[in-house]
């Protein structure tokens, strides 16, 4: 659309002949007829000079917007490939990659549709001679809007929220067994840094965190670096057992890994905001795809980046304690974890008041079969896993006597370590947490009622396809063309019959397809129901609470994946006309399509599924408090 020197040139002959017809009206009587020709060529003029004062700065415009618009897209791409790579390779590098990426393809996919619509605005200058500026004004103060809001969004420091928890503070005073404990596993390892506090607990697990807690019933507002140790579990523990998980989360202190894993999930949580804005506008779409391309590309490289911490804490502290010592106790945590999340939450349902909570885990995991530890080791690991297999940690510290280990490990019994060590704190946390449950209980019902009274339709959601079936059957009429077009065209018969035969095969491939599609129009995709998701491809409904991960991708066709428990058997697979595939090993199921017929699209499942769960849950835990 760049205006060269013979079309500006006949612009201006254009103005001088539509001037002289001007002067040639104004001789004419006055009339309609004549105000109707001179409006004309009054515009037509107007129209022509701002070609040849625009046009060329237009053009200009367009092209330096859409070469900008090109660069921008494929800087991001090779960006997203390369670190993507080293990022996955080199699980040091990740957090550096990522932070400082994060940042410039957020300003990239910014300035990606703000130079597509700067380069189309050009090109409609040039087209319309200026009559569309108002239109043009709005667009360009919407790309304007996004990146201020963006800006505005990475500058405003979001303030941590002050979470809540139930348990005892161990000091110094109360408890300096447990602290000088702590003090000399940091001496070993070196570690001049230690948690400034530790908390006693019911259920959360072993861990550390630098996040403000406020803490009930002392009332206590925690900062800074804090150690909770898990009361349900150090009940199974012995001490070197106890002391080589605290060598482990102390590790995570020394390398400033929970700086690093906050940094990098504010990271994370920006980018997914930023694809979340993106993906309402059809204007933004090529930067939702790259947006979208770039989080997947790295979310791997995540996991094992955060997968890499945990194996270097288990290396750091077997330079201390024994590594049987660790491998028995990361052992018990994978064996016992379903069994004491299982039993504290029977417990949150008011119907075991008269027990105390630790007295009630005990009779819950000795009434339930506790899982071989060769069968936990065998266990495929799925790709919605936050943490490592219990076989990967053992393999990483080189501990081979697995059989020894399982002999250990047929029968997991209490210890006497929780009450030597804890005796101070212990019947204080017991009586404080059997307080709290039944107003926690009151305060949970009330809600889930709220949400369980919802009402939910039966949706379903059929395959679409007709633009798609009509794009194949115009190219297999191409083909046919062709084939038709060399068979009366070419004299040579051996040179016809080879174009004949390669060009029906082409079409015959598409008509193939056509037909295919065809059948698969109108079919049903899923549907949602109040009791499950019901797949065509499977003989009965999948509960809502099986289903643990979902997301949707957005590429060159929309897909939905699925993720159910390890434990769940789906039932029997029968043929159907949906693009699903079932992965059994994973626990994974992949829905695609092209088009969707109706107005709920495929990208609204992930919202709808969501609504569905929380109900669904919420009448499933009312059916357990009233039990």
């Amino acid at each position: 659309m760049y205006p060269s020197a013979h079309e500006l040139n006949n612009l201006e002959q254009q103005n001088i002949q539509l001037s002289l017809q001007q002067l040639e009206i104004d001789n004419q009587p006055e009339g309609q007829e004549k105000k109707s020709k001179i409006c004309k060529i009054s515009q037509q003029i107007k129209k022509n000079n701002f070609s040849l004062k625009y046009d060329r700065l237009f053009a200009l415009g367009g092209m330096l917007s859409g070469g900008i618009c090109l660069f921008s897209g494929i800087l991001a791409l090779f960006t997203i490939q390369r670190l993507g790579r080293q990022a996955g390779k080199s699980a040091k590098q990740l957090h550096a990659n990522f932070s400082k990426v994060s940042k410039k393809m957020r300003l990239i996919f910014l300035v990606l549709p703000t130079s597509l619509i700067l380069s189309f605005s050009c090109s409609l200058f040039i087209f319309t001679g200026g009559e569309r500026t108002i239109h043009i004004i709005g667009a360009l103060v919407i790309c304007i809007g996004l990146f201020i809001s963006d800006l505005n969004r990475n500058l405003t420091k979001h303030d941590n929220e002050i979470s809540e928890l139930k348990g005892i503070l161990v000091t110094p005073e109360t408890n300096p067994r447990i602290w000088k404990i702590v003090t000399q596993i940091a001496h070993k390892l070196e570690i001049n840094t230690i948690s400034n506090n530790i908390v006693l607990c019911i259920g959360g697990g072993i861990r550390v965190s630098e996040k403000e807690t406020y803490l009930y019933p002392e009332e206590i507002q925690l900062n800074g670096y804090t150690l909770y140790l898990d009361s349900t579990y150090i009940n199974y523990f012995t001490l070197p057992e106890l002391c080589s998980v605290i060598a482990h989360e102390l590790n995570h202190i020394a390398n400033n890994d929970l700086t690093l894993s906050e940094d990098i999930s504010q990271q994370v949580n920006k980018l997914i905001g930023t694809i979340t804005t993106l993906s309402d506008s059809k204007i933004l779409f090529p930067a939702y795809l790259l947006s979208n391309y770039f989080y997947y590309s790295f979310s791997k490289a995540i996991r094992k980046w955060n997968y890499s911490l945990i194996y270097k804490g288990d290396l750091q502290a077997i330079k201390v304690i024994p590594k049987e010592h660790l491998a028995l106790a990361i052992s018990k945590i994978y064996l016992l974890r379903t069994q004491i999340d299982q039993a504290l939450k029977n417990y949150s349902y008011k119907a075991y008041l008269t027990d105390l909570p630790l007295d009630y885990v005990n009779q819950y995991i000795s009434q339930t079969q506790t899982p071989l530890l060769r069968q936990l080791l065998e266990k495929p690991s799925s790709a919605c896993q936050t943490q490592p297999s219990l076989a990967r940690r053992l393999s990483c510290i080189k501990y081979r006597e697995l059989n020894h280990l399982s002999g250990l490990l047929v029968s997991i019994s209490p210890t006497t370590l929780l009450r030597d060590l804890f005796n101070y704190e212990l019947n204080e946390l017991q009586t404080a947490y059997k307080v709290y449950v039944p107003k926690k209980a009151e305060e949970n019902i009330n809600q889930l009622k709220n949400i369980a009274n919802q009402h939910q339709k039966i949706i379903t959601i059929k395959q679409g396809g007709i633009i798609r079936l009509i794009m194949r059957v115009l190219i297999a009429s191409i083909f046919i063309f062709i084939t038709y077009a060399f068979y009366k065209g070419i004299s040579n018969d051996a040179d016809r019959l080879k174009a004949v035969i390669t060009f029906s095969a082409f079409s015959l491939y598409f008509l193939y397809r056509c037909y295919i599609m065809y059948r698969y129009i109108g079919s049903v995709l899923l549907t949602l129901k109040p009791q499950g998701l019901a797949l065509p491809c499977f003989d009965k409904i999948i509960p809502w609470e099986q289903i643990s991960l979902y997301y949707v991708k957005s590429n060159y066709h929309t897909q939905l994946e699925l993720f159910l428990s390890p434990n769940y058997q789906i039932g029997k697979i029968k043929p159907c006309y949906a693009d699903i595939i079932y992965n059994p090993q994973k626990k994974q199921i992949k829905i695609t399509a092209y088009e969707i017929r109706g107005k709920i699209k495929l990208a609204d499942c992930y919202q709808l599924i969501t609504e569905y769960k929380e109900i669904a849950e919420a009448r499933r835990e009312l059916q357990q408090y009233s039990q």
